[in-house]
């Protein structure tokens, strides 16, 4: 099968990015064709279909420049972007499309191309745009729901987006624009929800339950090696921002006198912040802040922590990071925002109420008191391989493939 692949970033952005290309070469084992369609930048994978790529659209601090217009302009709506990839269409012939995030930069514009074309489009939804013009509904470190439903006005009262009035005002005008014409529902063929999390909050704001499946995210099987002793840390890894929850964690640790050190790996607008709470505390010496690292860093950090800690104070859209923890035997204690929960099936780690004061600092010690806790991570990296493997998730997304298609069920390969 040959698939157009629709991303605003072709390089590792954050997570979205991650399962945009663990996908792709999950989509070329199996034998079928990606052609990729993104913008250009500096920052891209190298592709031999990089000419066709939309222009670059920079979205720093809007200001009330004739640039900053044009740029609000393509945000609702890019004309260039949609010839960029009407051309890559007449050059590569694809059977279906495949989008993930294409807000701002790409715009919804390029969508009714393919209608244009007679594709059927799928989408895959990683954040909660589709619903709240700043992606979280977060703001002011609290979950929000302000704009439910249409009422995306709320996003220029608050400045939601970049605390901006510009950058609101024009987020919220695309928000309008799009649910008027309905440009969403009309050309997208099925919704791919990572959670059901995610497909209840979009029925709640009135997108249809028919065309929503879900279908969670995957993860690349480890190898059972025998861990190595685990270090006295816990680890947290992902976007350094305010509604990923570390600072709570951070004071838990001193407010409880939690005898752990905490890594922290990652960038963010919330890191300097973050820092600073470090020193007021005087908990240097137990927490250490690594930046963003590599890949096969990573995979140490998470093999030598005692767990994994995703404490956000956001509605998560799924938990990769809990993934990828299972995936190398560590269990994970999350958060009960968003889709957290739905992967904490049986013994594989915590779930604590952020809301419920105390609930984080005693869910951290009944993990760090656990005897059993080398066992909860095997359960959890068992979980990972059985219901969050590579074959499961790509015998599923083409189950929506040759639905749209009009072919048979796809049946999974004799081994």
């Amino acid at each position: 099968m040959r698939v157009l692949q629709v991303n605003k970033f072709y390089y590792l952005a954050r997570g979205a990015e991650r399962y945009y290309f663990d996908l792709k070469k999950l989509l070329e084992d199996n034998g079928n064709e990606v052609i990729p369609f993104a913008m250009a930048n500096i920052r891209n994978q190298a592709t031999p279909y990089q000419d066709y790529f939309a222009k670059n659209v920079d979205l720093k601090r809007p200001n009330y420049s004739l640039d900053s217009l044009r740029k609000a302009k393509n945000i609702i709506y890019n004309r260039a972007a949609q010839q960029d990839v009407a051309r890559l269409i007449i050059k590569t012939h694809p059977q279906l499309v495949h989008i993930h995030n294409i807000y701002h930069q790409l715009s919804p514009a390029i969508l009714p191309v393919f209608k244009h074309f007679k594709l059927p489009v799928v989408m895959t939804i990683h954040d909660f745009k589709l619903i709240c013009p700043n992606y979280s509904l977060f703001i002011g470190g609290k979950t929000c729901e302000r704009c439910k439903v249409h009422r995306y006005y709320n996003c220029v009262l608050h400045r939601c987006l970049k605390n901006s009035f510009g950058a609101s005002t024009v987020a919220a005008a695309e928000m309008y624009v799009h649910s008027a014409l309905k440009t969403y529902q009309k050309n997208v063929d099925i919704f791919i929800a990572p959670s059901q999390f995610v497909k209840t909050k979009l029925v709640e704001w009135g997108w249809p339950t028919e065309k929503i499946k879900v279908i969670p995210h995957f993860t690349l099987p480890q190898p059972k090696l025998v861990l190595p002793r685990a270090k006295n840390y816990i680890f947290c890894f992902g976007a350094l921002e305010r509604g990923k929850g570390i600072e709570e964690l951070i004071r838990a640790l001193y407010s409880e006198k939690i005898d752990i050190d905490l890594h922290v790996a990652g960038e963010g607008s919330d890191r300097k912040n973050l820092e600073k709470l470090v020193d007021k505390y005087n908990l240097g010496y137990r927490v250490q802040f690594l930046g963003k690292l590599g890949e096969e860093q990573l995979k140490e950090e998470i093999r030598h922590c005692k767990f994994v800690v995703v404490p956000s104070i956001q509605y998560e859209a799924f938990g990769l990071t809990v993934l990828e923890a299972f995936s190398y035997g560590k269990p994970a204690l999350v958060s009960t925002q968003g889709a957290l929960p739905e992967l904490i099936i049986g013994q594989v780690g915590r779930i604590f109420n952020p809301q419920k004061k105390g609930s984080l600092g005693a869910n951290l010690r009944a993990m760090l008191d656990d005897p059993n806790l080398e066992q909860i991570g095997k359960n959890a990296q068992e979980l990972a391989r059985i219901k969050y493997g590579p074959q499961e998730h790509y015998q599923r997304i083409m189950d929506v493939y040759n639905q749209l298609l009009g072919g048979e069920k796809y049946e999974t390969p004799p081994r």
